[in-house]
């Protein structure tokens, strides 16, 4: 009796799954931040150019496409193969695809924050590097994405468990650069604020509040990048880094639309 009532229980897989369960669903609840965000911005959205327009326009598309295939792939790990380890030997083509538009997703926020240094003048003779150094990082990123994507296509059986060492090597490279930028991004944009202050106390005001939301821009998605870089390398054996990763698309979109 013992022995069939255990059996009626099943195995606990919490450890194992309850990463991918927990960071879909506050991916979820970021993924409605951005729509009503999104739904704003276009409200208000008359006086910007064509290009600001359709940038935001494919964000909100690549993000809600993000949404679409890690919820198949949650599907796809969950409930056909419920009780069961063996699907996590392969990563499914819908998450590796998920993996892609992140990359474009990430590098389309930071560059759209190089543009915003790039209309900046107060930069003085130094605009051009730090310009460079920013780009050179985001696009360093941007390449160890895509190659990331390249070895989960290549190495399906080497993501998820069994890790590879071409797909650590470049998850690496991408999560790295990625942080990168974003620390020398937002100490550039912090730089030229300081120097934009007045003397006149609602314009010092002002400025103090955008400073503010710049740094907690780049210290949340820094934290989230380190966290996930941290996960990913001190427990290879558990799936913690795919709840950060899952999110941290989401607030490049949420950061995109806030600025």
């Amino acid at each position: 009796m013992s022995s069939s009532t255990e059996s009626l229980q099943g195995i606990d897989l919490s450890k194992t799954f309850a990463p991918i369960y927990w960071g879909f669903v506050v991916s979820l609840l970021l993924g409605g931040i951005t729509i009503v965000q999104s739904y704003i911005y276009f409200l208000a959205a008359r006086r910007d150019q064509p290009r600001e327009w359709v940038t935001a326009l494919c964000m909100l598309l690549l993000d809600l496409t993000s949404s679409g295939l890690v919820a198949q792939s949650v599907y796809y790990y969950l409930i056909p193969n419920f009780g069961s380890l063996l699907p996590l030997d392969s990563v499914t083509s819908e998450l590796s695809t998920e993996c892609l538009i992140s990359t474009i997703i990430t590098f389309i926020s930071q560059m759209y924050f190089v543009y915003q240094l790039y209309i900046v003048q107060r930069l003085g003779t130094r605009r051009w590097g730090v310009l460079g150094s920013i780009s050179g990082c985001a696009l360093m990123a941007c390449a160890g994405g895509i190659a990331c994507v390249t070895s989960m296509y290549i190495f399906r059986h080497g993501v998820l468990s069994n890790r590879s060492k071409m797909f650590a090597i470049f998850f690496g490279v991408a999560k790295g650069f990625g942080t990168l930028t974003d620390i020398l991004a937002t100490i550039a944009m912090c730089l030229y604020l300081t120097s934009s202050r007045t003397g006149i106390a609602e314009m010092n005001t002002l400025v103090n509040r955008v400073i503010t939301f710049v740094i907690h821009r780049g210290v949340l998605v820094t934290l989230i990048q380190a966290l996930l870089l941290v996960t990913f390398y001190a427990a290879p054996d558990n799936l913690y880094w795919f709840a950060f990763h899952v999110n941290v698309t989401k607030l490049y979109a949420n950061t995109f639309f806030a600025m």
